[in-house]
């Protein structure tokens, strides 16, 4: 992989590919789960208010320019109107998002990562979270 690239880039095509997006899933894995159509299916999203939620929280925040070196605890995946996989971000240490890292190679950093965990819980039915 190459040097990070930059966020206004990443934001211009996030910003494409969730104009398309019409749901999304919560597939088990990040980087090391294999194809995503053979991913067991953790959670997804329908409802169009609950998508706008999860988009805002896994857009905002800021570039990191750099990855985090796990591959991701499980993958938020984005559907278009046929159903197609059309993004893909894997979950970091309950702060990041790494849209299409292999393609990007830049972390987001969201911006409310307590928001999100709460609303990918939410999702997927059950705590995310280390037992303590």
């Amino acid at each position: 992989m190459d040097a990070a690239t930059g966020g206004e880039e990443i934001r211009r095509w996030l910003d494409e590919v969730w104009s398309r997006t019409e749901a999304a899933v919560i597939l088990q894995g990040g980087e090391d789960g294999g194809p995503l159509a053979g991913r067991p299916l953790l959670g997804d999203v329908f409802d169009p208010d609950d998508l706008a939620e999860l988009r805002t929280l896994t857009t905002g925040g800021d570039f990191m320019n750099d990855i985090c070196r796990c591959h991701g605890s499980l993958t938020v995946a984005l559907l278009d109107a046929d159903g197609e996989f059309i993004a893909s971000g894997s979950y970091h240490g309950r702060s990041d998002i790494a849209w299409e890292r292999g393609r990007f190679g830049n972390n987001l950093e969201v911006a409310d990562p307590e928001r999100l965990l709460d609303v990918l819980e939410r999702h997927v039915g059950r705590s995310l979270r280390p037992p303590s």
